[in-house]
């Protein structure tokens, strides 16, 4: 027997993924608003390994359950870009930034945190089967 996601729980990933996917094309990178700086620089540093590992919250295998295996995962992507920018390999972008690492590991750990802390006791559908 196959597991399934629930419904809500496919919505609140699907939103948070397109959330992220509007922000990224919203603040592009002319943005002028409000903290340009971190905006353009950091932002999607953060929320795209956010999104990342919420994508796997999707998968039912017993591997990708524990969160430290979803967010080493998510890291490590995130890892092997930065260090393929450092070597200059253009990959996902062309500029190395060190503080990208702190970046990377900011969004893994805001949504390892919502994974276990937030949403189990925001949402019923987000808690652990019994």
């Amino acid at each position: 027997m196959s597991a399934r996601n629930p419904p809500g729980k496919i919505v609140l990933v699907v939103s948070i993924n397109l959330l992220v996917a509007a922000l990224h094309f919203l603040t592009g990178p002319g943005y002028t608003g409000p903290f340009p700086v971190f905006v353009n620089g950091y932002l999607i540093d953060i929320l795209l390994p956010l999104a990342l590992y919420f994508l796997l919250c999707m998968q039912t295998q017993t591997f990708f359950k524990p969160w430290y295996i979803k967010a080493g995962l998510v890291f490590s992507v995130g890892f092997a870009v930065e260090t393929a920018q450092y070597f200059g390999m253009p990959v996902f972008g062309s500029t190395f930034d060190p503080l990208d690492y702190v970046m990377y590991a900011a969004g893994v750990l805001v949504a390892a945190a919502l994974d276990t802390r937030v949403f189990p006791h925001t949402f019923k559908f987000w808690r652990p089967e019994p």
